[in-house]
């Protein structure tokens, strides 16, 4: 079932709205970080919806608004803007014997709000 055009527009530009109102009104837990933090929420913004712009797969910008909407309510519920770090168990690592197969754990085990960082 796919999202007409108009309508995950309107919904990437409302979600991209309410991360600047985020950003705006945001509070660090440390009162010195605050601008930094603020500074860091508008330049992701900035950074996930260029690539919005650019995209035609609606598969593709269904996964991105996902891991937006994610990482958002992550920073928000944890009051850290950064996106949380990604452990893989060792047992993983120890059990695999080939390289392919370490690689293909460590993709399946990537969370939805870390798919297009560079890990």
């Amino acid at each position: 079932m796919s999202v007409a055009p108009c309508a995950q527009r309107r919904e990437v530009l409302g979600l991209c709205r309410s991360i600047l109102r985020t950003a705006q009104t945001w509070k660090a837990a440390n009162p010195s970080d605050t601008q930094d933090e603020q500074a860091y929420l508008r330049q992701e913004a900035r950074n996930t919806f260029s690539a919005f712009r650019h995209e035609k797969d609606p598969e593709r910008m269904r996964n991105l608004l996902a891991e937006a909407k994610t990482r958002l309510d992550l920073a928000i519920h944890y009051n850290n803007p950064y996106p949380r770090p990604m452990n893989l168990s060792q047992k993983y690592v120890m059990n695999s014997r080939t390289k392919s197969t370490q690689q293909r754990l460590h993709q399946q085990s990537k969370p939805i709000y870390l798919y297009s960082a560079d890990v």
